[in-house]
């Protein structure tokens, strides 16, 4: 069993009270920011539910019995995990048919057939429609897990028949140890890493591992030439493009934002880039502050597009951006 992160306790004890108190719910949605360790809780979650044999002492999944060993050897046949074919890319109505017809199977063990979508926010409105009606009138044998880092996303009528828990950003000194024993070689703190990834743990270590942190040097040296007009917007959106969309707009939200705090505030203390205060100070002296607040809105809007359910053109977006720069008030 590979176990619950240590920031999870709290969760974990919530969704045992309610087994052990037989009110488990058939839909569960599990929200919180990216890098928390959704994926990990729902499939520890699910090899506990269908033990067979608990641990007398912990009350945990035995690791022995024949479920655990189905679980442990990756094909239990009441568990099903769906996730979008293409990493980015929305869940396909075919996918939630099959899931559907999937729990309405009696289950092999006599005990759950369970389901985890993650994330459940790659649904569009058709494949939300085609599950609603398996959330209204559930078989008696299944359980649903929905993953989610933008439950806002999700229609109502989902959030609705699902009963939400809730995982914080870890921010606590338990999490920075966890992460520092983590670490190798890292130039950042692990509590500055925490900073940097909203509180997910699990994507501070992504970013070093895909040497994402380099990224903002990158963007506040463009952002520097841009403000002087002295690049080429196509070629500079050009370059963004190869580093990932996603990443480029978050990145560049944070970094807007903290240009904002130095331009409003005039204090550094709550920089998520405090490791960059100097180069960002040295950025910030030279733009508008209603300049600023309107290519955050600008870039937001755009973060917003390319993580819905419609098809836009990285670089299109990407040159939007480059272009409203210097230019907040051309672009709508």
């Amino acid at each position: 069993m590979t176990g619950i992160y240590p920031w999870q306790n709290e969760q974990w004890q919530r969704l045992m009270e309610m087994q052990q108190q037989h009110r488990l719910p058939h839909a569960i949605l599990l929200c919180g920011p990216e890098g928390i360790g959704l994926k990990q809780f729902a499939q520890t979650a699910a090899m506990q539910l269908l033990c067979l044999s608990k641990d007398p002492e912990t009350n945990n999944a035995c690791g022995k019995c024949q479920s655990c060993q189905l679980y442990n050897a990756g094909n239990h046949p009441d568990l099903n995990l769906i996730e979008p074919e293409e990493t980015g890319k929305q869940l396909k109505i075919a996918q939630v048919r099959e899931l559907i017809e999937y729990v309405a199977l009696k289950s092999f063990s006599g005990k759950q057939k369970i389901a985890i979508i993650e994330p459940a926010d790659a649904m569009n409105r058709a494949t939300a429609n085609a599950l609603l009606k398996t959330l209204e009138e559930p078989p008696s044998q299944s359980m649903l897990f929905l993953l989610s880092h933008r439950p806002s996303k999700l229609p109502i009528t989902i959030r609705s028949r699902c009963q939400r828990i809730d995982f914080k950003p870890a921010y606590k000194q338990m999490d920075i140890d966890w992460l520092k024993d983590k670490l190798v070689d890292s130039k950042l703190s692990a509590k500055a890493l925490l900073r940097l990834s909203g509180g997910g743990p699990l994507k501070a270590l992504s970013m070093i591992e895909e040497e994402q942190l380099e990224f903002r040097i990158t963007l506040l040296r463009d952002l520097k030439l841009m403000s002087k007009n002295n690049c080429d917007p196509v070629q500079i959106a050009a370059s963004w493009q190869t580093l990932g969309l996603e990443n480029i707009l978050s990145w560049l939200l944070k970094i807007i934002l903290d240009l904002i705090r130095l331009k409003l505030l005039h204090d550094s203390a709550n920089l998520i880039n405090l490791d960059l205060k100097e180069d960002l100070q040295d950025l910030v002296n030279s733009l508008d502050l209603v300049a600023l607040v309107k290519n955050y809105d600008f870039v937001l809007l755009k973060y917003q597009q390319s993580t819905g359910p419609m098809n836009y053109n990285p670089l299109s977006i990407l040159e939007e951006i480059v272009l409203h720069w210097n230019n907040p008030e051309i672009a709508k």
